[in-house]
């Protein structure tokens, strides 16, 4: 039967890949990665050399005949994010979907991996029972996505890039309603990793030095 693993890789630091991703990015004949230049440091890095090819979240119909026919010379094929788990708000699912679509047998194996939403969760010290994981914050929209945060029941955690941050953490004071404690996490497990727990009342003094670099996991509880 053909085969996909679909495989969770690193935030940042490299020592946290499982050992069963290796094993498997180690046995697979092709890689179809997000962004191919970081998926080779992590695969030289493990001293393992494979084909790499790039895809997107919208593949292409020469990309899905391509992967088709890797299949059907029976290639084991991997897919790799950047970082993290694909299909959290990274390229994977539409490919996947649309693979299905053509050959309903297609074996998806998950080889789990590291996603900054359940290690942000891990640290948080908060009630996460309930909570909601919404992406990124739209470029489009905010109010009605601020309006939804606020009505949410429970702790909402979404990703932000290093360009807007400053901008939604105002609309955050602004016009978030209903939650009390603000988690932000830069970096997460790389060198410079921060995490800033704060709330509305100190947000302004306590991110008032905060870098718009990397990588921005938010939770509000």
């Amino acid at each position: 039967m053909n085969k996909i693993y679909v495989i969770g890789t690193p935030i940042g630091n490299l020592k946290d890949i499982t050992l069963r991703a290796v094993e498997t990015l180690k046995s697979v004949d092709i890689i179809l990665a997000e962004t191919p230049r970081a998926t080779l440091k992590l695969l030289n890095h493990l001293e393992i050399k494979k084909p790499v090819f790039n895809f997107f979240q919208n593949p292409t119909e020469k990309q899905i005949k391509d992967v088709l026919g890797w299949l059907k010379l029976d290639k084991k094929i991997a897919i790799v994010s950047e970082a993290g788990t694909p299909g959290v708000s990274d390229p994977g699912n539409k490919l996947i979907n649309d693979l299905l679509l053509v050959d309903k047998d297609i074996q998806i194996i998950p080889i789990p991996g590291v996603s900054a939403v359940t290690t942000a969760i891990s640290v948080s010290g908060v009630n996460t029972q309930k909570f909601a994981f919404w992406g990124f914050v739209p470029k489009t929209k905010r109010n009605k996505f601020w309006q939804d945060v606020s009505n949410f029941d429970g702790a909402v955690i979404f990703f932000e890039s290093p360009f807007r941050i400053k901008k939604t953490l105002m609309e955050i004071k602004e016009k978030v309603e209903h939650k009390k404690q603000i988690l932000i996490f830069r970096e997460l497990t790389k060198m410079y990793e921060e995490i800033i727990r704060t709330d509305f009342e100190n947000l302004e003094v306590e991110t008032a030095e905060l870098k718009a670099k990397g990588e921005f996991t938010i939770l509000l509880q």
